[in-house]
């Protein structure tokens, strides 16, 4: 293929990329549209007391403000602004705060602490991470405070404290009752900055009670709705909490049980892999809990045909030896589509199922490959004996893709001492490179370092030395008499 060729194949490659970031483009300047709308005339004051120019000025200061919000968007998180759920859930979120805002402002007109933008940080803190939380937080009480209801120094401050509190409250959590703590955190700072901007006003002490009261009160219901939207938005944007990942992490799972009874060599190299990949990820960054899920998961998909895989057999019988290799490889590689299939029946989440498609990538079945060459001289078809792929598009999917091979391969050692396994280490990780497997995971050379280091440490503790003990003189019946 010559350069023109490539060009044209790379052009057309991106075409739906294209198509898609201009469909997305278009919602976000569709929702920024609507949000400027509903911002303005429901934030904006009477209706007498601007002009129709007034309006009309307000209405695009409001778009330019929420253009700014998806721009930053855009720049900042692509992968979100790409994700067309997860822009209709901040533009949801954003819309949803504004109408309370509107709505707060006819129950009790200077009362910024009723406006729950509390909800916005918790709910993108948990989704994402701090950082987008804040900034979200930050964009949508600029556009609130900007409008004639709430143009107050205190508004500006209560909603970001209390906004910030709860995009920084947030982390991960292995107990659901951790929101209690959350509403406090949340309620004690907004409690603080009303007492600091009323004293500050000269605002008499009973005021300042009920405004704390309020602000309690708002605290309790932003977490609240934010938990109970969590899974929703989860199911919505495909992407998982921490406390979501430890519930699919539970052994007794009906599908895990099912592992390590009906495949139970699948379900002890999956929990050495999980090990692994757990240790490997926390030491470069990346997500520990997640890799170790999906590990448990990324072989479910051999409980369809359990005894077709080599550590689930007996030693010594292998019922490969009487199938051609063209079938043998097809059976090994529709392990991935029926554990896709298993998968999706029992709703595992997208980012666990990852897992599934993306831990051989797109490499070969080699020993059937040869044992096709050996027999038929040529194969005919090679992509019968390829995974169908992708190639890991993680860091965790990548880390899980070698500790499944450096797994393999270490277990097949006789004598697996620590320069042996480090050697198997090297080379497995050498073979996945040069293959091009880890070309689109965004793994640096120095952390695949710390990986294999990881991978050393761990293998260590599991094939290590035992004891030779004697064989006792007297006989146990003797002893036990």
């Amino acid at each position: 293929m010559n350069l023109r060729e490539q060009l044209e194949g790379a052009s057309g490659a991106s075409q739906p990329a294209r198509h898609r970031d201009a469909v997305n483009t278009a919602l976000a300047v569709a929702g920024v549209l609507l949000l400027a709308a509903v911002v303005t005339f429901g934030l904006g004051g009477a209706a007498s007391s601007r002009s129709t120019f007034g309006w009309v000025g307000a209405y695009l200061a409001n778009a330019l403000l929420l253009g700014g919000l998806v721009l930053a968007l855009r720049l900042g998180r692509p992968p979100v602004f790409a994700s067309r759920p997860s822009l209709a859930l901040l533009m949801g979120m954003t819309l949803l705060v504004v109408i309370v805002a509107a709505v707060a402002t006819h129950v009790r007109p200077d009362a910024p602490e009723l406006v729950p933008v509390a909800f916005i940080g918790v709910v993108t803190s948990a989704l994402y991470d701090r950082r987008m939380s804040v900034a979200t937080v930050a964009l949508v009480v600029a556009l609130i405070v900007a409008q004639p209801a709430y143009g107050g120094d205190a508004a500006l401050f209560v909603l970001l404290i209390s906004g910030g509190a709860g995009a920084l409250v947030v982390r991960p959590t292995s107990q659901r009752d951790e929101s209690y703590v959350w509403m406090l955190f949340i309620a004690l700072a907004t409690a603080a900055m009303l007492a600091a901007t009323g004293l500050a006003a000269g605002q008499s002490p009973h005021a300042l009670l009920y405004a704390v009261a309020r602000a309690a009160g708002t605290s309790v219901v932003s977490v609240m709705a934010a938990m109970l939207l969590m899974p929703f938005a989860e199911r919505l944007t495909g992407r998982e909490t921490h406390l979501t990942l430890l519930e699919w992490g539970d052994l007794n799972r009906p599908l895990l049980q099912r592992l390590s009874l009906e495949a139970p060599g699948t379900y002890a190299h999956t929990i050495a892999i999980a090990n692994l990949a757990e240790a490997a990820c926390r030491a470069i960054g990346a997500n520990a809990l997640l890799a170790r899920v999906g590990a448990y998961y990324h072989d479910i998909g051999k409980l369809a045909k359990p005894q077709y895989f080599v550590e689930n057999q007996p030693r010594g019988r292998n019922v490969h030896d009487k199938l051609k290799p063209s079938t043998s490889a097809s059976i090994i590689r529709n392990h991935i589509r029926e554990g896709l299939e298993l998968a999706e029946a029992e709703h595992v989440p997208v980012s666990v199922r990852a897992f599934i498609t993306e831990h051989h990538g797109t490499g070969t079945i080699a020993y059937f490959l040869e044992k096709a060459r050996e027999r038929d001289g040529a194969v005919p078809n090679a992509a019968e004996y390829t995974y169908p792929g992708p190639v890991p598009q993680s860091a965790e999917t990548a880390v899980v893709m070698l500790a499944d091979g450096v797994e393999a391969a270490a277990r097949s050692l006789a004598d697996p001492t620590p320069e042996r396994i480090r050697e198997v280490i090297e080379n497995v990780v050498r073979q996945r490179l040069e293959q091009g497997q880890l070309r689109d995971a965004p793994l640096t050379l120095r952390q695949l370092s710390v990986v294999k280091r990881e991978f050393a440490r761990v293998l260590g503790g599991m094939y290590h030395g035992r004891v030779d003990y004697p064989t006792p003189s007297v006989p146990v019946e003797a002893v036990q008499r």
